[in-house]
C-alpha cells in the first residue's frame, strides 16, 4: 500500500478545520446551487450552477425532485453535502406584534408562542414558528409602545411543508442544516452588496419562474415583503414578453404604492432588480420610465468575491445570502428546521405530587366502579337533554337575530335623521378633493358626525364653513393647524356636524362629486399625465412609443371644448331655485344632457366651475 503525501495529508487536515455546504434556490423550471465553504467566521464561495429541471421531475413531488437534486449533486461531485434551503415568501405568513418587555428569550419565545395561535389562519399544532426581534412594514405603536415594549416579526409556515423539504434532502442522500426564509436571504446577499454599491432605501425585486417577491430593505432590515404570483414561461418573446414585463412592473407598482401609503415620510433611493429569466433587463428599463429612482439589475459578484464568468450571479441572490448567512456570526433570523422554543421547566416537586395524585386516583378508580350504573344513566340523560337545549337554542338565535335587525330599524327611525341622505348630502356640499379631502370620520351618540379634514389653503377650510352654513347644519370648527405634506395639503382641522332630527334635504339637483382632471396619476409613480408627457415618457401599456407634449390652442382660437364650455358655464347661471320644483327638473335635464356631450378638454384648460347643486344668492 502506498502511504499518502504530505501535501495530501496536510490537504486532509485542512479541509477537516473547514465546512462545505450547499446552498439550494429552486423554482418549477431552474435549481441554482452555490457550493460555498464556512471557515470561522467567513464563507468563501466555491462554485456557482444551474440544473434545468427536466420535464418529467416533479417538483411539488418530494421523491422525485430530491432524486433529481440528488443525482445532479453528483454529477457536480458533492453527493452528500449538507444542504441550506429557502421558504418562499407566498409559503409563510409574516406577523409583526408588539408584546411587553421580558427578561429571556425563552420567556419572549413562550407569549409569542402563545399569541400565534390566536394569530395564525391555520391550526396550532400544524404550524411551525419561528420569530426575530424587529420592527417591521404594517406594526403601528405610539411612542409608549416603544418605550415599554418589544418588535417582534413572526413568521410561520405549516408543518407539511418542512416535512417536504425535509423530504427533498433525504431523497437526495443529503442532510439539511437550515430551512430559512427566501426575503432575509435575499436581505442579506443585498446588504453585502449595497455596503459597496448602494445607499439608502433599497426595493429588490427578486424574479422567479413562478412567483415575483418584493422587498424593501431599510436600514438593515426587512421593513417590507410581498410576493406576487407572475409565472413566466421559458424563451419568452415578442408579445408575450411584453405583457409579462408589464405585469411584473405593475405588480411592482401596487407594492411600491401600498408601502409608501403607510410610510410617507420617506422615500425610495434605489430599486435592485435580481433574477435569471432572461428579462430583468427589460423590466429594470421599464421601472427606470416610470420611477424617477436609481434601477439597476444586482451584480454581488464583485462584493462577494466570485470570479466565475460562466454565471449570472444576479440569478443566485437568495442561494448566496443562504450561504452568506451561514457563515456570519448572527446567522440569519429565522430558521423552520430549529425555531426558538419556550425553555422546558423540569418541576421535581411538581412531578412527586402528579405520582401522589397517581396513586390516589388508582384508589377513587375502584370506588367510582360501583357507582358507575347510575352515572351511566345519568349521562345518558343529559346527553338527551344537551341535544334538545341545541335544537331550541338554535331555534332562538334566528329570533335573536331578527330582533336584533327589528332594533336596528326601529333606531332609525326614532332618531329622525335618514342617514342615507345626509351622507349624500354633506359628500355634495363639500369642496372639490383638489382643494380638501376628509381624513377621518366618526358618528356619535348624539347625532353628530365628527371629520378630520386636510386642505391645501385656509380659504378652504372658510369655504367649507360656509357651504355647511348654507347648507343648514349647525357645526362646530377646531383648531386650524399647519404642517408639512408631500402632496400640498398643510392645513388641516377637525368639524363636528350636528344633523337635527328630521331634517329634510334636497337631493333633487345632487350630482356626483367632481373628479381631478389627473386622476389617474397613480399610475404613473405620482407623477400627473401632463408632467409624463412633457418629459417625452411612453404611456404605461405601450413601451417604447413617446408622446410628445400637447400645445394649448393659441387665445382667441374657437375648438369644441371652448364652445361647450361656454354653454355650460351659461347653463349654470340659469339655474333656477330649487323651491321652483318644475323649472328644476327641466335644468337638470339639460345639464345631465350637456354633460354627455363634453368632449375631450383643450391642455392646459383651467378646471370647470364646481356645481354643488345649490344657487348662490
Amino acid at each position: 500500500m502506498t502511504r499518502p503525501s504530505l501535501f495530501s495529508r496536510l490537504a486532509s487536515l485542512r479541509r477537516r478545520g473547514s465546512r462545505r455546504f450547499c446552498a439550494i434556490d429552486f423554482d418549477s423550471r431552474q435549481v441554482r446551487i452555490v457550493h460555498a465553504e464556512q471557515s470561522g467566521s467567513g464563507v468563501r464561495i466555491l462554485k456557482l450552477a444551474t440544473a434545468a429541471v427536466p420535464e418529467g421531475v416533479d417538483v411539488a413531488n418530494a421523491a422525485s425532485f430530491g432524486a433529481f437534486l440528488g443525482s445532479t449533486l453528483a454529477e457536480m461531485h458533492l453527493g452528500g453535502t449538507s444542504l441550506l434551503m429557502n421558504v418562499p415568501r407566498g409559503q409563510a405568513v409574516l406577523k409583526p406584534l408588539i408584546l411587553p418587555p421580558v427578561a429571556t428569550t425563552g420567556e419572549l419565545a413562550s407569549m409569542v408562542e402563545f399569541q400565534a395561535e390566536k394569530e395564525l389562519s391555520f391550526k396550532p399544532g400544524e404550524a411551525v414558528v419561528d420569530f426575530t426581534l424587529e420592527s417591521h412594514y404594517g406594526a403601528e405603536s405610539t411612542v409608549e409602545d416603544q418605550a415599554a415594549g418589544e418588535h417582534v416579526l413572526v413568521a410561520a409556515v405549516q408543518r407539511g411543508l418542512v416535512d417536504y423539504y425535509l423530504q427533498v434532502a433525504a431523497a437526495a442522500g443529503a442532510t439539511l442544516l437550515r430551512l430559512g426564509l427566501r426575503p432575509y436571504s435575499n436581505l442579506r446577499c443585498v446588504e453585502t452588496y449595497a455596503r459597496q454599491e448602494v445607499p439608502g432605501r433599497v426595493a429588490l425585486i427578486h424574479i422567479t419562474a413562478d412567483e415575483t417577491e418584493i422587498d424593501i430593505c431599510d436600514a438593515g432590515a426587512l421593513a417590507f415583503s410581498r410576493s406576487a404570483v407572475v409565472k413566466i414561461p421559458a424563451h419568452a418573446e415578442g408579445v408575450a414578453a411584453d405583457e409579462v414585463v408589464q405585469a411584473v412592473v405593475t405588480e411592482v407598482a401596487r407594492s411600491l404604492h401600498s408601502y409608501l401609503g403607510v410610510d410617507r415620510a420617506h422615500a425610495i433611493d434605489t430599486i435592485l432588480v435580481a433574477g435569471g429569466t432572461g428579462l430583468e433587463h427589460r423590466i429594470v428599463e421599464e421601472l427606470g420610465k416610470r420611477a424617477s429612482v436609481r434601477t439597476e439589475t444586482v451584480n454581488p459578484a464583485y462584493a462577494l468575491g466570485i470570479e466565475e464568468a460562466g454565471a449570472e450571479p444576479s440569478a443566485f441572490i437568495s442561494a448566496l445570502g443562504l450561504a452568506v448567512g451561514q457563515g456570519a456570526e448572527a446567522g440569519l433570523p429565522f430558521d423552520f428546521l430549529n425555531p426558538k422554543r419556550p425553555p422546558v421547566l423540569r418541576d421535581f416537586r411538581r412531578v412527586a405530587t402528579i405520582t401522589a395524585v397517581s396513586a390516589l386516583v388508582v384508589l377513587l378508580a375502584g370506588i367510582f366502579a360501583v357507582a358507575g350504573g347510575k352515572y351511566y344513566t345519568a349521562s345518558s340523560r343529559l346527553d338527551a337533554l344537551r341535544d334538545e337545549y341545541n335544537k331550541l337554542n338554535e331555534g332562538n338565535r334566528k329570533v335573536a337575530a331578527l330582533a336584533k335587525r327589528i332594533q336596528t330599524i326601529d333606531g332609525w327611525v326614532r332618531g329622525g335623521r335618514n342617514w342615507l341622505e345626509q351622507w349624500a348630502y354633506l359628500s355634495e356640499v363639500f369642496p372639490s378633493c383638489t382643494e380638501a379631502y376628509v381624513t377621518g370620520l366618526k358618528t356619535n351618540p348624539d347625532g353628530s358626525v365628527s371629520f378630520t379634514v386636510k386642505a391645501k389653503s385656509n380659504e378652504a377650510i372658510n369655504d367649507l364653513g360656509k357651504r355647511l352654513a348654507g347648507a343648514g347644519y349647525d357645526f362646530r370648527p377646531g383648531q386650524i393647524s399647519t404642517g408639512t405634506d408631500p402632496y400640498g395639503y398643510t392645513y388641516s382641522t377637525s368639524v363636528k356636524v350636528m344633523v337635527k332630527p328630521n331634517m329634510k334635504v334636497d337631493l333633487a339637483g345632487a350630482t356626483a362629486a367632481p373628479r381631478p382632471e389627473d386622476d389617474v396619476s397613480a399610475e404613473k409613480f405620482g407623477k400627473p399625465p401632463a408632467a409624463v408627457a412633457a418629459a417625452g415618457q411612453p404611456p404605461a401599456g405601450k413601451p417604447g412609443v413617446a408622446i410628445a407634449p400637447a400645445a394649448a390652442p393659441a387665445p382667441g382660437v374657437e375648438t369644441p371644448y371652448r364652445a361647450w364650455r361656454v354653454r355650460f358655464e351659461a347653463l349654470l347661471k340659469e339655474r333656477p331655485p330649487s323651491a321652483q320644483v318644475e323649472a328644476r327638473k327641466e335644468w337638470i335635464q339639460k345639464f345631465e344632457a350637456l354633460q354627455k356631450e363634453k368632449p375631450p378638454p383643450d391642455p392646459g384648460a383651467p378646471p370647470l366651475p364646481v356645481y354643488t347643486g345649490k344657487r348662490k344668492p
